[in-house]
């Protein structure tokens, strides 16, 4: 029979041998983040790659723009858009109330509020913004985009 020191012993190094054993069994390994890059080629103004934008058939959303003037990114931009005559772009803040809405969208959104609330006319601030956009063959794509002055 063993002293209650001797089973407590016992316990401590069949623990430290069994833990790497059960560690070695199941082998864990780091689960792996994958990413999907997009590149967007073959179009006078653009020639870049980005990880983060959106893209369903032949539209290409951006996700980030940034209507400061500068000429560079001013406006929000959907590749393609003009191949969906009949598409229309609704765009919210974080509360959900609709900041710009345009049917058809032809690329002229430049960061400011065009709906009838207390924004109408004035410049978003820098944020995320969530778009709804329907290609007018009841497809519709929603995201993020991230405006930046």
């Amino acid at each position: 029979m063993l002293t209650f020191a001797e089973e407590n012993i016992f316990r401590m190094i069949r623990f430290i041998f069994l833990v790497p054993l059960i560690a070695l069994a199941f082998s864990f390994t780091e689960k792996k983040e994958t990413r999907t890059k997009f590149t967007v080629q073959n179009i006078p103004f653009v020639n870049h790659e980005s990880d983060d934008t959106l893209k369903i058939n032949d539209l290409v959303f951006a996700d980030f723009f940034s209507p400061n003037g500068d000429g560079y990114n001013d406006h929000f931009m959907i590749l393609n858009v003009l191949n969906y005559p009949s598409n229309y772009l609704k765009v919210f803040n974080r509360w959900g109330e609709t900041v710009y809405y345009a049917s058809p969208y032809l690329n002229l959104w430049d960061g400011r509020s065009n709906q009838a609330n207390s924004m109408l006319g004035e410049e978003c601030s820098s944020g995320v913004y969530y778009f709804e956009f329907n290609d007018g063959y009841g497809n519709i794509a929603s995201g993020k985009i991230t405006l930046k002055r």
